[in-house]
């Protein structure tokens, strides 16, 4: 937890991260039964943890989900207004069913996010990249419009162009 920045970042840069790609199938459960509240209670639990000068209520924290194929549920995750440089305004969780190997469990989530970015010298100021499972961030682009259709679009994007390079290495075999 990083105590000198928002409550907003601490809830889209840490706990989602960990939370999703640690437990994807109990949190599209939780997700599906509990909806509101049990974001809420995320929300809630990571500012507990700061300071009350950090402590926001979750005003606008909302989510969506969509299926994208026959395994594959998209999760789009609306947060408060970003405040401050580096807030994120959404979270995109892509959930696919448990792969495992023995008794390992082998990662087929992916976490996108779009944040606000203050050094941007495009139109938009934002930046939007991916979260690994142990929540590091990997820049993707900058300056995308900072609205849910739109961020709804640029995973799809991802996922066609991860779907078609896949179908073309299975032809190949």
């Amino acid at each position: 937890m990083e105590r000198n920045k928002s409550l907003a970042y601490n809830f889209g840069f840490e706990a989602m991260p960990l939370l999703f790609h640690s437990q994807t199938s109990a949190f599209i459960k939780y997700l599906e039964n509990d909806g509101k509240k049990f974001l809420d209670f995320w929300w809630n639990h990571v500012g507990d943890q700061l300071e009350e000068s950090k402590r926001v209520p979750p005003g606008g924290l909302t989510f969506s989900m969509d299926q994208y194929d026959d395994k594959t549920k998209i999760v789009i995750i609306t947060l408060p207004s970003a405040r401050e440089d580096g807030d994120p305004i959404f979270l995109g969780a892509v959930a696919r069913p448990e792969r495992r190997f023995s008794f390992v469990r082998i990662p087929n989530t992916e976490l996108y996010i779009l944040s606000r970015y203050d050094g941007c010298a495009a139109q938009h100021k934002t930046a939007f990249g991916e979260l690994s499972p142990r929540a590091i961030y990997r820049e993707i682009g900058v300056g995308l419009n900072p609205n849910k259709i739109d961020f709804k679009r640029y995973i799809k994007e991802r996922l066609d162009k991860k779907n078609k390079s896949k179908k073309k290495s299975e032809n190949k075999k």
